[in-house]
């Protein structure tokens, strides 16, 4: 299993804006079929930064389903909201599971 974190950076006075819209695109995603992203909002670090932690069952299944995201309206129409709102682009790691 894998986790594959992402983390936001709005630009000032967008914080509020970008979580709302982060939920949303959870929701759309578990619409579409994939497990919802968790949301972290940072306590420490750069002010307004998110994080979101989606689990996968194999880097594999993650990868092949990055297709499918980019060709379901419902969630690209929300990423379109989002990245206007971001500082820079999103950072992306991915972690295997130990335990």
């Amino acid at each position: 299993m894998i986790a594959v974190r992402r983390t936001y950076l709005p630009r000032a006075g967008t914080g509020g804006k970008l979580v709302a819209l982060v939920a949303e695109a959870g929701t759309a995603m578990e619409a579409a079929g994939f497990r919802k992203p968790a949301i972290y909002r940072g306590w420490h670090g750069s002010h307004g930064m998110l994080q979101t932690e989606q689990l996968w069952d194999s880097i594999a299944d993650y990868e092949s389903s990055r297709s499918a995201v980019r060709n379901t309206p419902g969630i690209t129409g929300i990423f379109d909201q989002i990245y206007p709102l971001l500082a820079e682009t999103h950072n992306t790691e991915i972690f295997q599971i130990v335990e």
